[in-house]
């Protein structure tokens, strides 16, 4: 399986993940910005030129606008089979301003006449492309207060059936933050292991998401980071290294006190093969 991490292609920060299976087939997360779309297609073109799963999060601009700018374009130069979602109520109490409110309008719109098929995940949800199942571990809670539109983001486990008979893992976050996390632990408190992977995607970019214990219960060798340089370094435009209000600093010294290894976007897209490491058995 190849885990393809994508770099920012705007100075935003966004989120967007192409998985290849043994079998030739793509699962994609998100996607990011309008700014993205460009690349989100060219990658998913010279893997084939169809989606079998497009699985998203939440509904924040830096993950689902390049889903909205191929919908209203009617873009037909990708196949798509189905497009996964958890919607979350316009009427959703949150502690984010009005802004973020009109996003959750705007994805609900692109949803109620979609281009793509559209399926709703519940938790517990199970697909299966190739060698690979996916699982809803969480799906929104609405009932969630307080909460922020992050809290409410989609948690899914990737598992990779090897010919060998080992199983590669990944948990995607999303902007997972606080409350949502603490959700995410009391639902497998009888079973932690459930959230045992080999990797996970950093929840909010890796800065202020869920708390430490997330990550621990998880254990995870392998993190991956949908960063940007500015929010790597704390560095606000124009500011001095690292005087941002980020706390992608504290988390970083998480993950390296864990002795796990870092997956960066930086500069250019990641590209992860997991049949070159070491996993779980």
């Amino acid at each position: 399986m190849k885990i393809i991490l994508m770099h920012n292609n705007t100075p935003s920060q966004m989120m967007g993940i192409i998985i290849v299976t043994k079998g030739g087939k793509v699962i994609a997360v998100d996607g990011g910005t309008r700014g993205d779309a460009t690349e989100f297609k060219r990658l998913v073109t010279e893997n084939g030129g169809s989606i079998e799963l497009w699985l998203l999060t939440h509904p924040h601009h830096d993950h689902h606008d390049t889903l909205i700018e191929l919908s209203q374009n009617k873009d037909a130069s990708i196949k798509v089979g189905k497009v996964c979602y958890s919607p979350t109520p316009e009427n959703f109490v949150t502690t984010d301003d009005v802004s973020t409110l009109e996003e959750i309008k705007q994805i609900n719109a692109v949803m109620a006449n979609p281009f793509y098929n559209t399926i709703v995940v519940n938790k517990g949800d199970i697909f299966q492309v190739d060698n690979v199942t996916v699982e809803v571990l969480r799906a929104v809670n609405p009932n969630m207060i307080p909460a922020t539109i992050n809290d409410l983001s989609v948690v899914y486990r990737i598992t990779e059936k090897k010919d060998d008979g080992t199983e590669f893992s990944l948990i995607i976050l999303g902007d997972l933050y606080v409350y949502g996390g603490r959700e995410l632990l009391e639902l497998y408190k009888d079973n932690p292991e459930k959230l045992k992977a080999d990797a996970v995607q950093m929840a909010h970019h890796g800065q202020s998401g869920v708390e430490l214990s997330v990550y621990e219960a998880i254990g995870a060798k392998y993190t991956f980071w949908p960063t940007p340089d500015w929010l790597w370094t704390n560095t606000p435009g124009g500011w001095e290294p690292g005087t941002g209000p980020w706390q992608t600093p504290v988390v970083r010294k998480w993950i390296e006190n864990m002795n796990a290894e870092f997956i960066t976007v930086m500069e250019e897209n990641a590209v992860f093969d997991t049949d070159s490491i070491d996993t779980f058995g």
